[in-house]
């Protein structure tokens, strides 16, 4: 039995055949090429969409360039037409040759007619303080101590008056008195300080005070005065009102030291222009060059201040 179970053993042996096995998997060249191809439709899937949204992100950046250019041109033309409208003379910067040049060209309509026992004149003082001074054209009369006084802005070359409210006995513009320009820590304020004096045959008055821009007039202010009539002399002050009262006279001079003592002496420098006393008789050149050293000779001093 045994034997024959060896027997049987070796007759299966030697039946056996590989048909008998499992079939083997098959990588056959058209299995690989389906793969391939399957694996190419995907990459170009993922290229067409890159393509499709780096071509979408394209369009936004050109729209969204367009519409700056857009807008861009439009602020461009509203500027354009804003400064159009705007005047000529207020873009450009004059300078004192300019100004002077027109003032000569239109010396009929700021030089005031002379008086017959006096003269006329002008300087440049800046009146408020904007860094642009003003024209003072004056007329002043040695018979009666009266001044005529007309001041004008000269901004952009153009001629524009200041209305100007003074006493008719005015005197603070006569040349032979000196101005000064003063800060008062008081009221904050820089005030142009000058002497207002009339002499008659049996009258003197004697005043100090300012004159100041109070909107867009030019008004003065009186803080003394020292009157002299038939002999007798008289001393007053000034109220905040402007209102004159009489005091003592050391009281006077006592009043005038301490005003005197309070305020800050800026250094002032100005020129009058005057020349044969009559400025409509000087030849255009003259009046030029005149105005000129006048306008160029304005000039103060505010470097004291930083200490207050």
């Amino acid at each position: 039995m045994d034997c024959k179970e060896h027997e049987n053993g070796s007759e299966t042996a030697e039946n056996f055949t590989w048909s008998e096995l499992p079939p083997m998997p098959v990588f056959s060249q058209k299995d690989g090429d389906e793969t391939s191809g399957e694996d190419t439709g995907k990459r170009r899937f993922l290229s067409r969409r890159i393509k499709r949204i780096l071509f979408q992100a394209t369009v936004v950046l050109i729209e969204a360039s367009i519409l700056a250019a857009v807008i861009g041109g439009v602020y461009a033309w509203q500027k354009k037409e804003h400064m159009s409208s705007v005047s000529e003379q207020e873009n450009i910067v004059y300078s004192s040759d300019d100004i002077v040049m027109m003032l000569t060209k239109q010396r009929d309509d700021w030089i005031l007619e002379k008086p017959d026992e006096g003269y006329t004149s002008c300087c440049f003082l800046d009146m408020d303080f904007d860094g642009s001074p003003e024209l003072m054209s004056i007329a002043y009369d040695r018979e009666t101590s009266k001044t005529n006084v007309k001041i004008y802005r000269v901004r952009n070359c153009i001629l524009d008056e200041i209305e100007v409210l003074m006493l008719d006995d005015s005197g603070f513009f006569d040349v032979s008195q000196q101005l000064s320009l003063c800060y008062s820590p008081d009221t904050k304020e820089m005030l142009y300080i000058s002497e207002n004096i009339c002499i008659a045959e049996d009258y003197r008055f004697d005043g100090a005070g300012s004159f100041f821009v109070h909107e867009n007039q030019v008004r003065e202010q009186y803080y003394f005065r020292e009157t002299l009539t038939d002999g007798v002399i008289t001393y007053e002050l000034f109220d905040e009102e402007g209102t004159p009262y009489s005091v003592l006279r050391q009281d006077y001079y006592d009043a005038q030291y301490a005003f005197s003592a309070k305020l800050t002496d800026l250094k002032l420098q100005y020129e009058w222009v005057q020349s044969g006393g009559d400025l409509s008789k000087l030849s255009s050149q003259k009046l030029a060059a005149l105005l000129l050293r006048s306008y160029d000779s304005f000039h103060y001093d505010t470097s004291g201040l930083a200490l207050q």
